[in-house]
């Protein structure tokens, strides 16, 4: 399963961000203000709230989709109990989940139909493999002679998949992982920067594969690794990526097409064109693009980490 951020005093760094922020803006000056000045008005106040037994709307129409043993029933607007293995991913629907213990299943929430896919895949970590619609999964898979490796789409409902494997003299990988775009028309992969070693595992760029034919459509200026369909914003022109993909933690906002970047204080999901969420194991926090937290929902039972984020129901 993706790993989560953990953070248990998100008060503190709320209260940490703001004073980093009143200090930057103290440092962008020389000395005091002159007299009469307006004084610049401070970082806005995050507005708190509680996730709990009730399912509440975040940015968006967004809704926690599953936390902890719980998931939400969308027909009866309710969280219910859900029992599933360790390592299970589930989409973004809150309707399926995928495990790859052995051999890759796919099981409905509702009535707990289970799908086989006859084939041996690994689901990215941290990467999440759904499709933003919870219709497909994409895998990494390798052949042992010739040795290839490529990816593989599934079909979740069907479980029927298409192999598509890489020229690696031009599409190099470490950790080949993939990932959709936010329409799911590509799948994504991190070409490797291995000038730090094994030290760490940098990004040199983005490669782009048509997720139907599985050929190559086009390469960004991107140094980072999107972690999610939802990482890439609703325009495609951002995403919020990690550049070190030892490093979970650490990301970064870019720019898809001058492959601009600046450090982003969490990872997180767009849920609009000017607000992201980001999950953490006590809530959610709502964050405009330039990284201010402008709402905190912390949980309460019966919910619980880890969480699932997902958009409306279509």
């Amino acid at each position: 399963m993706t790993s989560r951020p953990r953070h248990t005093g998100r008060k503190t760094i709320i209260g940490a961000l703001l004073s980093a922020a009143a200090a930057a803006t103290a440092l962008s000056g020389c000395g005091a203000p002159p007299p009469g000045a307006t004084p610049a008005p401070a970082g806005p106040t995050p507005s708190l709230s509680t996730l709990g037994e009730t399912p509440q709307q975040l940015a968006g129409g967004w809704q926690v989709v599953a936390a902890g043993d719980r998931v939400l029933d969308r027909t009866r607007n309710a969280y219910v109990a859900l029992t599933m293995p360790r390592g299970g991913v589930i989409d973004p629907t809150g309707s399926r989940y995928a495990t790859d213990s052995g051999q890759l299943s796919i099981v409905e929430v509702a009535g707990g139909k289970t799908t086989k896919v006859d084939r041996v895949v690994r689901l990215g970590s941290p990467v999440d493999p759904w499709s933003a619609d919870g219709a497909r999964l994409v895998a990494t898979i390798n052949r042992k002679d010739p040795y290839a490796v490529g990816f593989a789409v599934i079909d979740a409902a069907t479980g029927k998949f298409t192999e598509h494997w890489l020229d690696r003299t031009k599409y190099d990988c470490s950790n080949c992982a993939f990932v959709f775009t936010r329409d799911g028309k590509e799948v994504a992969m991190a070409i490797p920067d291995r000038s730090q070693g094994e030290a760490a595992e940098l990004v040199r760029s983005v490669q782009l594969f048509d997720a139907g034919t599985g050929e190559p459509t086009r390469s960004l200026p991107v140094k980072a690794m999107p972690q999610s369909p939802f990482a890439w914003s609703p325009d495609g022109r951002q995403i919020v990526a990690n550049p070190d993909i030892l490093k979970e933690g650490d990301q970064v906002l870019v720019d898809t097409t001058t492959g601009e970047a600046r450090p982003f204080p969490y990872p997180a999901v767009w849920a609009t064109a000017d607000t992201l969420l980001a999950k953490f194991d006590d809530g959610v926090l709502t964050l405009r693009p330039d990284g201010t937290v402008v709402a905190d929902a912390s949980l309460a039972a019966p919910l619980s980490a880890p969480l699932v984020l997902g958009p409306p129901a279509s």
